[in-house]
């Protein structure tokens, strides 16, 4: 009996243990994305929506703003954007059969917009928020 409970403390001080390990290792992982965020919305001029063609907002990148209205996307980027920072409010807009328009406001982003079949893997074109049809 005395053996078994030495066991379950044993047990129960490794799970604390890890416990403590593995909060650290989360705390770095969300200090990680936090400074990419900010390297990344740093990056992406005041007043404007940042596109990069690679996830993790890596590769070649393109900005627009509300005051460049309506624009097609480069073709590098067309049905191809693999992550976003929006610094302005604007529409994404696929116009393939179904015709879709997502939203998009200030602080919103993606760091892996076109994987597994997300809206990155479809927009055509971005336009003025107030311009977004449903």
């Amino acid at each position: 009996m005395r053996r078994l409970r030495r066991t379950g403390a044993l047990t129960a001080a490794l799970l604390v243990v890890s416990g403590l390990t593995a909060a650290p290792a989360s705390a770095a992982a969300n200090s990680n994305e936090a400074a990419l965020l900010k390297r990344v919305a740093d990056q992406c001029e005041s007043g404007a929506i940042c596109f990069w063609e690679e996830n993790d907002y890596e590769g070649s990148h393109w900005s627009w703003s509300p005051t460049n209205g309506y624009r097609n996307l480069p073709p590098y980027l067309h049905d191809n954007v693999g992550s976003f920072y929006a610094n302005a409010a604007g529409c994404f807009i696929d116009w393939g059969e179904n015709q879709e328009f997502r939203r998009v406001a200030v602080g919103d982003y993606s760091k892996a917009y076109k994987a597994g079949g997300k809206f990155g893997s479809r927009i055509d074109a971005v336009n003025k928020i107030g311009d977004c049809h449903p």
